[in-house]
């Protein structure tokens, strides 16, 4: 069957001469949001209780993808934020003689925001677009029509073992972000601000909580949510263009930008009204 450029085509039953499946331009969606929401959640539900090792093995290969591979993005990214942080918290509270509540300041947002937050832009300045055009990719050369085809349900197969994965390596990476912010943080105090170890740590004490830690490793567990379908219905929906696929790719590092800072300003805007929560 021949795809004039510009035609419609509603009944595809026949690759084309170069073995690719024509995507309709024009086309509904492949999948709604909601859908694509709730069947990446059942399939998730269903992978873990899974023993099969294809699934798996799919889910290890994501994780270190997704996982594995942010990894020294994150790391160096995260001591540079400790020791930007120490040195503007400082240098503004230098005009009121409270350079010492900088350590503090470490303390507070550390592990509420600053790990989580810059984690979830990491990951998704490094894996969206990778998401969405592998994805598009598929779309648009009808391997995701061939996967449909055979009954296959291309949400189990290629969405939930990204998000299994990058639930897992999500909570991981924020840790280690949280402690190498922190590393960062002692590194600028000490050698910089010249206070000692032993004043860091104290003041560092002081500051910390673990519930902190808690909704920060939360909040990390949604935006794996936020990314992986952000960035997988961007993908899915992709049209039958080749530009599409770049397209699909610069709307889903957008979108999921948006989506990352969206849902931390409604944590912290459901904590600031409810304190109780807090």
């Amino acid at each position: 069957m021949t795809v004039v450029p510009g035609q419609r085509v509603t009944d595809i039953d026949a690759p084309t001469s170069t073995g690719t499946w024509p995507v309709p331009v024009g086309a509904s969606r492949f999948i709604t949001r909601g859908k694509l929401a709730l069947s990446a959640a059942y399939w998730l539900a269903w992978l873990s209780f899974s023993r099969r090792t294809v699934i798996g093995t799919g889910i290890q290969r994501e994780f270190v993808s997704l996982g594995l591979g942010s990894l020294r993005l994150v790391s160096a990214a995260s001591v540079l934020v400790g020791l930007i942080a120490i040195f503007q918290i400082a240098y503004q509270l230098s005009e009121y003689g409270a350079e010492m509540m900088s350590v503090r300041a470490i303390g507070w947002f550390t592990a509420r925001e600053f790990g989580p937050v810059g984690v979830a832009l990491m990951v998704v300045a490094r894996s969206a677009a990778g998401i969405a055009g592998e994805l598009a990719s598929m779309r648009a050369n009808g391997e995701i029509d061939a996967l449909r085809a055979m009954g296959l349900d291309p949400v189990k197969y290629l969405v939930a073992p990204k998000l299994a994965a990058l639930l897992v390596a999500m909570p991981t990476l924020t840790i280690l972000a949280d402690g190498l912010i922190t590393f960062g943080g002692w590194l600028g105090s000490t050698f910089i601000l010249k206070y000692s170890t032993a004043f860091f740590l104290d003041q560092y004490r002081v500051a910390f909580e673990v519930r902190d830690l808690v909704i920060g490793l939360a909040k990390s567990l949604i935006f794996a949510f936020v990314i992986v379908l952000v960035s997988a219905d961007e993908g899915l929906n992709v049209e039958g263009r080749v530009a599409a696929i770049g397209e699909a790719a610069t709307r889903a590092v957008v979108y999921a930008v948006i989506g990352v800072l969206g849902v931390d300003t409604l944590v912290n805007a459901i904590f600031y009204f409810i304190p109780v929560l807090a």
